[in-house]
């Protein structure tokens, strides 16, 4: 099993390896377009050529995410989570994917996207004047940054090692194994960590709008915590694959769908 798990591992890390040659590009052209005069001074400061940033950017996320997902998956392992297709592939084992789980994905996936889109053109865009100034538009790096990043990356550190540490503490606390931990401490997992995937936008949303209100502080929590518990959700009901694919068509719903039809 360690070998199987270590070969997950190197799987995933690799997919975050060549996230990396995405993200960064991304990031400025958002900056150039929201924040124009941010964007030439951090080009100004940048200590590193911007390709070999690029390359540096692409090891950092693959050596994190190699070693949270393999200490992830030991710690999914012993709480009652499952990679069941992940395991299968590399046991060389015929899996199967259940389909009411993917579809289940999928609509949790459409749903986010409706929500955060939706919330910012029905309702915030009103409320906040710098969210009416800029309209979405759709964005091929930022699709490719969404569907990696977000659906890889972040499930290994917030759902595959961060949620499944959790539940190991609460295991190790009231000394239960995975077949008698009460359900109420797997939600409070998945609310703890849907709260850190809200708060880890905190800075972004400060640097957009220049401060950080209370209504922004809610728009944060509400439209990044409602993906976070319904991805916390299908790792621990369903498998941490489909969590990944939730997450990867929330931001493929957003950037084909909801983007043209709202703008």
């Amino acid at each position: 099993m360690k070998k199987i798990d270590f070969k997950i591992s190197l799987f995933l890390s690799f997919i975050c390896f060549i996230t990396g040659f995405f993200v960064l590009p991304y990031q400025l052209h958002t900056l150039q377009r929201t924040l124009p005069n941010q964007y030439n001074e951090f080009i100004e400061t940048i200590p590193l050529p911007m390709n070999l940033l690029i390359v540096v950017i692409s090891f950092q996320l693959f050596f994190i995410s190699l070693v949270l997902s393999f200490i992830g998956i030991k710690l999914a392992r012993r709480t009652g989570f499952t990679l069941n297709i992940l395991t299968s592939l590399f046991n060389k084992e015929k899996g199967s994917l259940n389909k009411k789980a993917v579809l289940l994905s999928a609509i949790f996936g459409i749903f986010i996207a409706l929500i955060i889109s939706g919330a910012d053109r029905f309702f915030y865009q009103y409320q906040i004047p710098l969210i009416g100034e800029n309209t979405p538009e759709f964005s091929f790096l930022g699709l490719l940054v969404g569907v990696l990043y977000g659906g890889v990356f972040e499930e290994i550190l917030l759902r595959l090692f961060f949620m499944s540490l959790l539940v190991w503490i609460f295991q190790k606390i009231f000394k239960r194994n995975k077949g008698y931990l009460n359900n109420k401490y797997y939600w409070i997992a998945i609310v703890i960590s849907a709260a850190l995937f809200a708060a880890g936008h905190l800075p972004a949303t400060e640097m957009l709008f220049g401060e950080l209100t209370t209504n922004l502080i809610f728009r944060c929590f509400l439209l990044n915590g409602i993906g976070g518990l319904l991805f916390g959700y299908l790792y621990w009901k369903k498998g941490f694959e489909y969590a990944v694919l939730a997450h990867m068509v929330s931001h493929i719903s957003l950037q084909l769908l909801f983007i043209p039809l709202f703008y």
